[in-house]
């Protein structure tokens, strides 16, 4: 299937691009970011923590959707999918 990541920084300076099309043959938001880490193994410092879990810091939303409200890291994914990943910033 394919599907469509936006990527703010840093996860868009750990792969060199801010938007990537992919061709995708897993299910779930885990395969995708196992993947990710696969080919771009810059992207495992700024997705996984040392004990190799996804950081709870990282956002992934998927047609718009925060995974939080969906199935989290077992969220399913479909053909034309768009998500973005970033980190949100707070302050004031």
């Amino acid at each position: 299937m394919k599907i469509k990541l936006n990527l703010l920084k840093p996860f868009s300076d750990a792969i060199g691009t801010k938007e990537l099309g992919l061709d995708f043959d897993g299910k779930t938001i885990e395969d995708l970011i196992k993947k990710l880490v696969e080919t771009y193994p810059k992207l495992k410092t700024e997705l996984y923590t040392e004990n190799d879990e996804v950081t709870d810091y990282v956002s992934i939303f998927v047609n718009d959707k925060p995974i939080s409200v969906l199935s989290g890291l077992d969220t399913k994914l479909k053909e034309c999918d768009e998500l973005l990943f970033f980190i949100p910033i707070s302050g004031g």
